[in-house]
């Protein structure tokens, strides 16, 4: 079969005439009325409002953030196994300062700064926080004990500290 055509032979050329059939012209995914333009200006403007508060939202919360990774950090410190009384004492204390910190955050330094003791634990309860008479007592232990009484803080107190100090940074809500 090498060598044979399919296509016949036209010997009487009927065939010249004929041409291919025209393709469609493409369809235009554009719209092609005012509304539809309309309504993508207004899709686009929407998300990108969306965008911009999502954005802010995000900035405003970048404290929590940081203060979460501060906290892990201290986590890391106390669970290390090379961890001495010292550090251990140094880990525990640092972490009434970081709730401090963050407070001050985002409420005013007025309502803030000089809170201690009772008034410091009501605060962080009222701002949503776990925080009990117990966990209050080691807050208060690790900020103003001796270094040797911080570091004695067991790991089951320290660990119910922690858990109580990431709840309140992820979950207080400061009325101003």
């Amino acid at each position: 079969m090498s060598g044979t055509s399919l296509v016949p032979p036209d010997s009487s050329g009927q065939l010249k005439p004929l041409q291919e059939l025209p393709l469609p012209e493409t369809v235009s995914y554009a719209p092609h009325t005012i509304g539809w333009v309309f309504i993508a200006v207004l899709l686009l403007a929407a998300l990108g409002v969306a965008l911009w508060f999502g954005w802010r939202r995000r900035e405003k919360q970048r404290y929590r953030r940081v203060a979460l990774s501060e906290l892990a950090s201290i986590e890391a410190r106390l669970a290390s196994p090379h961890a001495d009384r010292e550090q251990r004492a140094n880990a525990l204390a640092a972490i009434p300062r970081l709730i401090k910190r963050t407070a001050l955050a985002v409420a005013p330094r007025e309502q803030v700064a000089a809170l201690t003791g009772g008034e410091w634990l009501a605060f962080l309860q009222r701002t949503h926080g776990r925080f009990d008479a117990g966990s209050g007592a080691l807050l208060e232990l690790a900020s103003y004990a001796p270094p040797d009484v911080v570091a004695g803080i067991s790991d089951g107190d320290a660990a119910a500290l922690i858990g109580h100090t990431r709840d309140w940074i992820e979950r207080h809500h400061v009325e101003i």
